[in-house]
Order: structure tokens, then sequence, then C-alpha cells
């Protein structure tokens, strides 16, 4: 390439222009410095296959089980598992980052200046709306992961994830050809905030299970009122009275079910089945409906790679993937169609 001071006389720009250009195209690995020899174009990268920069706007100082429920922290590390597959496979870096709530308009600036030279930024849910409400300023996608409930969306954005109605679809699906004499659920708060959630997950299973033909009882449906002081021994009382053969556990909180179920001899996967609906495997032999958080931070990739370096559009809805079933032992049917988790 020409000398810097050759490319400041044929742009009529400055030194520190081209010297920042020059960074730039550096740092995508598109020419090579050599000391008293002169810059040189790369031959091993072009503007089709250079680097690109990623950036997760984190809401927590990291991915860790100290700052987060376990629930939360297996979530979090599929989802950036399955990023880092694809960005390794693609020469996409994707850098994690603790971004704070701005406090106000200058805290605001500063967080949209760390996303400069970026090419995407990619949010969690409706975490962080004010600087994602601007970040198309400094990045070409913007991108957010939907968590069950849809956030916050606009059309411009990518948005990639999964629907809470589908997981319990997914559930009534999976145990409707079963031959269940009578479908029961009990949910177990652990907080205050999961009281509305998981009655909405129980009147929507009760609705699917009833249109798809389940046998689902008014009595076979219990809520544990918060705070939950005794939850084993509701869990046993609720058994022993209503004896179902099939047990939706409304909570990814198992201790408690499993106490209950071995303080009633009863033995899962024979005398009866129970599965949750929950994202980590807390309990691997228990059979569960879970949200495809590996595949959703590889689509999230792969769109973005798309995009930025083939030009291929960005979808216009929502990308909301299948869930997936993982069966263990707390299902007597589980020998027949057992599916690991990838």
């Amino acid at each position: 390439m020409d000398s810097v001071r050759n490319l400041r006389e044929e742009f009529k720009v400055s030194t520190t222009v081209i010297s920042q250009t020059l960074d730039l195209l550096e740092r995508d690995q598109l020419i090579i410095r050599e000391p008293a020899r002169g810059v040189f174009v790369s031959r091993s990268n072009t503007v089709d296959n250079k680097p690109l920069r990623v950036i997760l706007v984190f809401p927590e100082v990291g991915i860790l089980p100290e700052v987060l429920p376990v629930g939360n922290w297996h979530a979090n590390t599929e989802i950036y598992r399955g990023m880092l597959e694809v960005g390794i496979a693609h020469n996409t870096h994707i850098h994690l980052e603790y971004f704070p709530e701005a406090e106000d308009n200058f805290a605001l600036n500063g967080q949209l200046q760390r996303l400069a030279g970026y090419d995407a930024a990619i949010f969690y849910g409706d975490q962080r709306r004010k600087l994602r409400s601007v970040a198309a300023n400094e990045v070409a996608v913007v991108a957010t992961v939907q968590f069950g409930a849809p956030a916050e969306y606009h059309e411009s954005e990518l948005a990639v994830g999964y629907s809470d109605r589908e997981l319990v679809e997914c559930l009534v699906d999976t145990i409707k050809s079963r031959g269940y004499r009578k479908c029961g659920c009990i949910a177990v708060p652990r907080t205050s905030d999961d009281v509305p959630f998981l009655h909405w997950r129980t009147l929507e299973y009760c609705r699917l299970g009833r249109a798809a033909g389940l046998p689902v009882p008014d009595d076979a449906l219990q809520e544990v009122p918060f705070p939950v002081v005794a939850a084993e021994d509701e869990i046993v009382a609720f058994l022993r009275r209503e004896k179902p053969d099939f047990l939706f556990y409304n909570s990814d909180h198992l201790e408690p079910l499993y106490n209950a179920v071995s303080k009633l001899n009863l033995q899962p996967g024979r005398e009866i089945d129970f599965m949750y609906i929950g994202a980590s495997s807390v309990c691997p032999i228990c059979s569960r409906v879970t949200p495809p958080f590996r595949q959703i931070g590889r689509e999230m990739i792969s769109r973005i790679v798309d995009y930025c370096r083939w030009k291929r559009p960005l979808p216009s809805e929502r990308i909301f993937l299948p869930p997936q079933i993982i069966t263990g032992n707390s299902t007597g049917w589980s020998h027949d169609n057992r599916t690991d988790e990838m």
C-alpha cells in the first residue's frame, strides 16, 4: 500500500484519519503492518470473511453461579455456548460485557460509546431498554434474546427465543396419548414473582390439556401459597388425596417433590409419572420440557453473520424455536424415546 503521506494527499484528509483507518483495517485483519517494510493487504482475510465483532450486553457481572440462580445460570451458559460454537466456525468474536442500568444521559452516552466498533449488539429480553433504543446508532444489528413472554420488540431488530405457551403445548402434546387416568398439577413458587407466572401456567396446562382430551379435574390442580413454609407436606397431602398417575410439577424446585414421593414410597416412572418445565438439568433423571437455549445462541449468531457478511435480510418477525423433551426415569415411557441434551 502507499505510504501514509501519499494516502493523506490522495484522499485530502489528515494523518490522524489515515492512521485511525489503518488501525481499523488492521484490527479486522484486512491489512498487515510490517516494521521497516510497510503495509500490506492481507491475503487470508477479505471483506467477505473479515472477523465480525459482537457484543453481548449482559445485565449481570457475569455468567456465574455465584450471582445467578441455577436455572438462569444454566440458561445463559447454554445460550453463550451456542453463540461461541457458531462464532468460532464463522470468524466471529463474541465479547460478553456487564452493562449496569444507565442512571442518566451521560452514563447512557458512555455505554453507547462502548458499542462503537462492533457489528452487532445482543440484549437480553427487556433489559437495558434505554441503551437498546439507541444502539442502532453504533451497530449494524441490534438483537434480543426473547425469554418466554415476548419482550418489547422493534421491527428493525433481530429477535430469537422461545415461547412459554409453546412449552406448555409441548408438555401436553407429549403426554396426551399416554392413556393417563388422572392428570394433576401442583405449583410451588420460589419467590413472590413466581406466583402470577405459575398461576398462568397452571391455567394454560388445564385449558390445553382438556382441549386435548386429558383428564384434568379441578380438584387435581393445586397452587401452594407463598411464602412456602412446608411444600413437602403440601405435596404429600395432595398426592394422598388426589392419587394422580401423572403430575405436572409446576416448579423447578424439585427437592420437595422427590422427598414427598419418597415419603409415600412411590416409585417414579412406575407408580406415578411426573414432569416439569425447566431450564436446567437440576435432576438428570427427571423428565422435563426445556427451552432450546443452545439452539437460540446458534441461531442468533448465524443470522448476524448472514446479515453482516452476506447481506441477507434479517427476519421481519420474531423467531421462536421449538422446545425440547428430555426424558428420564420419572416417566415410565422414558426408555421408549429417550432424548439426550445436545
